[in-house]
């Protein structure tokens, strides 16, 4: 029964210490799918995935961003770095989890509650990102498989976070079947 209460206690800790991250009002957030990539362990993009970076580049150019939170897998980093290289962009890297504990950590270490940032993350992973980012409602469904397409914006207004929704590129997925 201790060993239960001390799981719960431990879990409630991390769950609340992720939880107390607090953005400025003129932090935007901007967070994006990897982009097409090949199949494999740590697979590299595709010619449509490295166009789709591209796009990411010419889209947030003039967005003035901060710094680049990227995942230890090839396909966030090459999603990152037209931007990165031509803006001379800082990039991150975060251990790729849904308990985001290692994002939240290195925000907070990195100062950047204050910045405008992009977060290169994955299906399974961003739902979760915006969550803990103050979004809690947001569904906790991962991003269809073939959706690189969405560029999220989180942006706060007395503290409060609120959600945009994008599209760049070429449509993928959903997007493309409506064109």
């Amino acid at each position: 029964m201790r060993i239960i209460l001390l799981l719960f206690f431990i879990a409630g800790y991390f769950q609340i210490n992720a939880q107390l991250i607090t953005f400025k009002t003129n932090a935007k957030i901007y967070l994006v799918r990897h982009a097409e990539k090949l199949s494999g362990d740590d697979p590299l993009l595709t010619t449509e995935g490295s166009k789709r970076a591209g796009d990411l580049m010419r889209e947030l150019k003039g967005k003035k961003i901060d710094r680049i939170y990227v995942t230890e897998y090839r396909r966030t980093q090459h999603t990152g770095d037209s931007l990165r290289i031509q803006m001379g962009i800082d990039t991150v890297l975060y251990l790729s989890d849904t308990s985001c504990i290692d994002l939240i950590s290195k925000l907070k270490a990195n100062q950047d509650l204050n910045s405008n940032i992009l977060i290169i993350g994955h299906s399974n992973t961003l739902p979760t990102i915006i969550r803990k980012l103050g979004l809690s409602d947001y569904p906790a469904e991962d991003i269809p498989s073939n959706e690189f397409d969405n560029l999220f914006l989180i942006t706060f207004k007395k503290g409060r976070p609120s959600l945009g929704k994008a599209k760049f590129g070429q449509p993928s997925g959903a997007s493309a079947l409506m064109k």
